[in-house]
């Protein structure tokens, strides 16, 4: 498979990978709708890191970028090391998918090596309802990069 180009975790890697994963609205369609906001904190090895937002709106997939957790107020935020981040999304890569230890479920259920976090029971609650999506988005890293002929 073909990487995402941008460097991973970056603005551009998380727009790449929602373009890939809206390219065919069958696989998402497949799932269902849903209205969920997820934080993705990714910790650098000091500690200190960044937040990325993705918005599940209807059937509808948005990159938020890069967000302030008060003003992006994410129904649940998903939170580990960048060394994890990295480790699951190469294996998505080489695999074309996750496989069963690099899953976002495997990964969080016991709240290590990443922890779910939420302000209140219904936002944590989402975040595994709405876990075939996520996990779809992310496998989106595992297949062919979009291609986008110019309009003339």
């Amino acid at each position: 498979m073909t990487p995402i180009g941008a460097p991973f975790p970056s603005d551009q890697w998380f727009s790449d990978l929602v373009l890939r994963a809206t390219t065919d609205p069958a696989t998402l369609g497949r799932l269902g709708i849903a209205e969920f906001c997820l934080g993705i904190e990714i910790l650098d090895e000091e500690g200190g890191g960044g937040l990325f937002g993705l918005v599940l709106d209807g059937y509808d997939v948005l990159a938020a970028g890069r967000v302030d957790e008060d003003e992006f107020a994410a129904d649940a935020i998903i939170s580990g090391p960048v060394a994890v981040w990295r480790e699951m999304v190469e294996s998505i890569e080489a695999n074309g998918g996750a496989d069963t230890a690099h899953t976002l479920n495997s990964l969080s259920l016991a709240g290590v090596p990443l922890a779910v976090r939420a302000s209140d029971a219904m936002g944590h609650d989402k975040f595994f309802r709405y876990m075939g999506t996520l996990q779809a988005i992310f496998d989106a890293a595992g297949s062919a990069p979009t291609v986008v002929e110019a309009t003339p």
